[in-house]
């Protein structure tokens, strides 16, 4: 015997009203995470930008 599956219609706001598959704690969670990572990337690549410009002077100035 075969299991039907539950059907909701194209009428019904049953879907509109089902629970989140992701909690709110969990998107704020998300959130918070990806702004960390991004600080902790900008702070690992800033010095180096910076370095490298003042290299780059360095050298431009230097061939004068």
């Amino acid at each position: 015997m075969a299991i039907d599956p539950e059907v909701i219609p194209p009428s019904s706001s049953e879907g509109y009203d089902s629970v989140r598959f992701l909690p709110k704690w969990g998107f704020y969670l998300a959130i918070s995470l990806s702004v960390f990572v991004l600080i902790g990337i900008l702070k690992a690549f800033l010095p180096l930008i910076v370095m490298s410009l003042l290299v780059g002077l360095i050298l431009r100035q230097a061939t004068k």
